[in-house]
């Protein structure tokens, strides 16, 4: 089984029947620019409200790469928002020191590929998976090589089947992506 990948250009928050929506956040969890902006715009003020809650209630800090789960707020689209945690907005770091890098993104990949093997487990029904190049935004990380670095981890086979659907935003950043993952 596999994951297959289709390019899209365009608002990722309009795919319609997704599993789930992947929002490259902050360790702070705060909906503030780019794709968050839109899940703050799409999604309404409580999917905020229980994205504080959810880190209000862990037991350590969350760190660059970790993925929290919730419900989609006010969307009805799809069923769980997955918020990587991509820039680090911890208070003791400086601006310069809060990029993400490869490892941040890679990591973060296979942090939601949990989350689809528990829902391949409890869910024998086909998943998709929305995304778009995490860390390219205020990140600034190359998004030649966060495709290729998306690229070599949807190739793998994995034990479920899963639909995933890479966004670009503009015309671009569409035929980039699409030149790169040949899908």
């Amino acid at each position: 089984m596999s994951y297959i990948c289709t390019v899209k250009q365009g608002d990722l928050l309009t795919e319609e029947d997704a599993t789930f929506i992947v929002n490259a956040s902050n360790t702070r969890l705060v909906l503030g620019s780019g794709v968050s902006m839109a899940f703050r715009d799409h999604c309404g003020k409580a999917l905020q409200d229980e994205m504080s809650e959810s880190l209000e209630n862990m037991q350590e800090p969350l760190r660059q790469g970790d993925v929290i789960a919730t419900s989609p707020g006010a969307a009805v689209n799809f069923k769980y928002a997955l918020h990587a945690a991509i820039m680090n907005y911890d208070a003791d770091t400086d601006y310069d020191d809060s990029a993400p890098t490869l490892d941040v993104i890679k990591r973060s990949l296979e942090n939601i590929e949990g989350y689809l093997v528990r829902y391949d487990e409890k869910n024998s029904k086909p998943m998709k998976l929305v995304l778009a190049l995490m860390g390219c935004g205020v990140g600034n990380l190359n998004k030649k090589d966060v495709i290729q670095l998306y690229k070599a981890f949807f190739e793998r086979e994995v034990g479920f089947t899963c639909e995933v659907v890479v966004y670009g935003h503009s015309r671009g950043d569409y035929e980039l992506i699409k030149s790169i993952l040949k899908c």
